[in-house]
């Protein structure tokens, strides 16, 4: 294996430790506020996508400052066009994870095969059908956010690539 194979691996073990994190509190996040919303309010929006997007965005903050800071830290510059390049990715995984959610429950039914797998049972109250197409889109969007992350955000420039120039030259 070579060094760059084995930097790519560390990085890769790393970012789907700073995932699980992530995940962990986009998911957290999310179930608390459908629950929170579903008292509240009947929209599918409400109960469903807003907890989503919101939740996500607490998994943003925390994977900017983790993947900056351990996951690929001897790459990182924390400017705005790293930002800019960090957020878009994200935003476009979110869509992703949007899009990915909708497919799962309302085309493939998903969420009414887990609602018939587990029936009534206490798992299947805590573990509803919406809330496990929503953990499904998660993983599928952990492997898509870090190849962009690795590849957009924290890759290699081409100025990287230049040699410096002499300024006394």
């Amino acid at each position: 294996m070579s060094a760059f194979e084995k930097k790519s691996f560390g990085q890769l073990i790393r970012f789907v430790i700073v995932g699980a994190s992530n995940s962990l509190v986009d998911l957290i996040v999310t179930r608390l506020l459908q629950w929170g919303f579903g008292a509240i309010f009947g929209s599918l929006l409400l109960t469903y996508y807003i907890p989503k997007v919101v939740g996500y965005g607490c998994g943003i903050v925390n994977s900017y400052v983790l993947n900056s800071s351990w996951t690929f830290r001897s790459q990182r510059r924390r400017d705005a066009r790293e930002i800019g390049s960090f957020l878009a990715v994200n935003l476009v995984t979110l869509g992703l994870s949007l899009l990915l959610m909708y497919l799962l429950r309302d085309v493939f039914g998903v969420a009414a095969w887990w609602t018939n797998l587990t029936g009534g049972t206490a798992f299947g109250r805590i573990i509803t059908g919406e809330f496990f197409c929503t953990v499904l889109s998660t993983g599928i969007c952990m492997l898509v956010n870090f190849a962009g992350n690795k590849r957009f955000v924290f890759g290699k420039r081409k100025e990287d690539d230049a040699p410096a120039s002499d300024p006394e030259a």
